[in-house]
């Protein structure tokens, strides 16, 4: 089994070995973006993860293996709620309570919940953004693995913790502390890097205790340090012994109820084998009505003047009236024609050694041809694009990817013309997809020298 760990700026792979007590590091790649500023944005969370993981797949195999995923609570949501009587089920109850909480932000986060065997009737919630959920299994299956585990880094290092212990993981003089305390979960952080230490309390029905920086120095039984190496020991310790975790693979409920795992009870109801009367006599009487209404239509209809084919009304000239085009409509027709073109010629000669297109513009080995304007049906973007997302995603096509950029102004709004040179060649119709999918960013020429194994790429891209 392979072992990730996933925080805000990077991606760790171990292995895990015959000797199940000999676990290493294998492979690390820092993410492009931290994950934090983009858990609302489908496609950039998808971007990042695919291509960290495309990274790590030059060093390490991934393909039909079993995988435990470990995600930093640092990119998760926490609640901790008292059992209440007036609610129907403590499923509910969380349910209700995490609405009040984060308000409609409650419709993007997938919940797991648990109750340990003390304290009980104190349940702790650990929610997902269902973005991030969703990318992180879709992309590890592309790569051929298949997750056992997703799980909370707070539920494996809160396993097994007394009441009066903290797991503790330090950076320099920051300190992270998870606790299963007499009033169930606690999560909070320390910095003692300043003159005055400073505590955040993320989640916990207790007041933060009173920690000197002295006693972290100590080898002391209250404060259990974690390394990643660690963490990842106990979780290959914990699958082996088949104790339960917290795991977001499985059901969006409470999993885990006094220290023991909640089982999933399905209900089937059998079809009945009576023949049912009432149904039946309700569709003959629904059936009946339909056909009355429709008699009702054709009759109100019939004497119409319009249903006679022979008789001919007067046709009078319309006049088509034509709709002044927006500069920012002009400018992505014209992108779209030199896109259609270029891919019409690219498909049509496989032998061409060079061809540059611009709006007026249409020169193949060196010889003017026509650019067609008007065989083409214009299909509209559906969104925008920013150019950090342009970068990123071009330069999945091509790592060796080049560019300027120089600052403009386009229709009143702040704009960049960039110049793109890739020398991918054969991804090129993906980056004319690419730049068709976005409603902000033109082609203004485009040149290609199959020689010198080069294609560049001229765009204007407006800042929304």
């Amino acid at each position: 089994m392979l072992y990730f760990l996933i925080d805000n700026t990077t991606l760790s792979v171990y292995n895990d070995k015959d000797n199940k007590q000999s676990l290493s590091l294998v492979s690390k790649v820092k993410l492009h973006i931290s994950l934090s500023k983009i858990l609302n944005n489908s496609k950039k969370l998808n971007s990042v993860i695919a291509r960290s993981l495309d990274e790590i797949s030059e060093k390490v195999s991934l393909t039909n293996k079993r995988v435990s995923v470990i995600i930093d609570d640092n990119l998760l949501s926490h609640s901790v709620i008292i059992n209440s009587k007036k609610y129907d089920s403590v499923d509910s109850q969380l349910k209700k309570e995490a609405h009040l909480k984060w308000g409609d932000a409650e419709k993007n986060l997938y919940f797991i919940s648990e109750e340990k065997k003390s304290p009980k009737n104190i349940y702790h919630s650990v929610a997902i953004h269902h973005f991030l959920r969703e990318k992180i299994k879709l992309n590890f299956n592309n790569f051929g693995m298949n997750i056992y585990y997703l799980v909370p880094l707070s539920s494996i290092l809160t396993t097994g913790l007394k009441s009066s212990q903290y797991a503790t993981i330090k950076n320099g003089k920051k300190f992270t502390f998870f606790g299963n305390t007499k009033k169930g979960f606690m999560f909070f952080k320390a910095n003692f890097s300043n003159s005055k230490k400073r505590f955040e309390k993320i989640i916990g029905l207790l007041d933060i205790p009173k920690i000197q920086h002295k006693e972290l120095d100590k080898n002391s039984l209250k404060f259990i340090f974690f390394n990643k190496l660690k963490i990842v020991e106990y979780l290959d310790n914990f699958i082996i012994k088949n104790i339960p975790l917290l795991n977001f693979v499985e059901s969006n409920n409470i999993q885990i109820v006094s220290g023991e795992s909640k089982p999933t009870i399905k209900i089937f109801t059998p079809l009945k084998n009576k023949f049912d009367y009432r149904n039946s006599v309700k569709n003959i009487f629904s059936g009946l009505v339909s056909i009355l209404f429709l008699l009702l239509i054709i009759s109100f209809f019939y004497d119409y003047k319009f249903l006679n084919i022979n008789n001919k009304g007067d046709i009078k000239n319309i006049k088509e009236v034509q709709r002044t085009l927006s500069k920012r409509e002009i400018a992505f027709k014209n992108s779209f024609v030199i896109l259609e073109n270029l891919e019409n010629v690219l498909k049509k000669n496989n032998e061409l050694k060079n061809l540059t297109i611009s709006e007026d513009s249409f020169v193949v080995d060196n010889e003017e041809v026509e650019l067609d304007n008007n065989s083409f049906t214009l299909v509209g973007s559906r969104e925008s694009g920013s150019y950090n997302e342009l970068l990123i995603n071009f330069f999945e096509y091509d790592s060796n990817l080049k560019f300027k950029v120089f600052d403009s102004v386009f229709d009143k709004k702040s704009s960049k013309n960039i110049v793109f040179r890739f020398d991918e060649i054969e991804s090129i119709f993906d980056i004319i997809n690419e730049v068709k999918s976005f409603n902000n960013i033109f082609v203004k020429k485009v040149s290609i020298d199959k020689v010198k194994k080069s294609f560049h790429l001229y765009v204007t891209l407006i800042e929304s």
